[in-house]
């Protein structure tokens, strides 16, 4: 547990400041292709192409980084009038659904850039690889962070249940 938890903090940090630097780019490149469209009347080619492969990237990596910070939407309503305990199996068998999707999408993005190998993209030769290698990195990001929540809850209902079998313990031992 602690090793995973080390590497998605070094994940973090590393999709964070990646997340930064592509929102960054893509501004600088969205106002030079404006500026050079309109002003210059001499468009940049890859500007367009460019912006849409850091776009996702973003998207993927930021959607791993929510994952980790808990910031996804979901609709609680209908769970949070649950009883605890079905609570607690309703949400386990979700995120388990969503791990099964998760591994899904993880096997066909590496399916996806396999067959993708040798494709370059049009504008600026880059191999078509790469972009959506985003598919795979932050699907598997998203993973570990699920698995990391559900580690910790399950640690965290042992670690209760013990308590609760001590003082049971306890006051099956007062009562003689």
């Amino acid at each position: 547990m602690k090793f995973l938890e080390g590497v998605l903090a070094c994940f973090d940090k590393a999709a964070f400041a990646a997340v930064a630097l592509l929102m960054g780019s893509m501004g600088v490149v969205a106002f030079a292709a404006v500026f050079y469209r309109f002003v210059l009347h001499d468009p940049i080619t890859w500007s367009e192409e460019a912006a849409r492969y850091m776009m996702v990237w973003v998207t993927f990596l930021g959607a791993g980084y929510a994952m980790g910070k808990g910031k996804h939407i979901g609709v609680t309503m209908f769970v949070e009038k649950l009883p605890e305990g079905v609570r607690r199996k309703v949400i386990f068998v979700a995120e388990a659904v969503i791990m099964l999707f998760l591994a899904a999408v993880t096997v066909q993005g590496v399916k996806l850039i396999v067959s993708l190998w040798v494709q370059t993209s049009p504008a600026m030769d880059l191999p078509m690889w790469m972009p959506y290698l985003a598919i795979p990195v932050g699907a598997v990001y998203m993973f570990l962070h699920l698995l990391r929540l559900m580690l910790s809850r399950s640690a965290h209902v042992l670690a209760t249940a013990d308590i609760e079998l001590d003082a049971a313990l306890k006051r099956k031992g007062d009562d003689r």
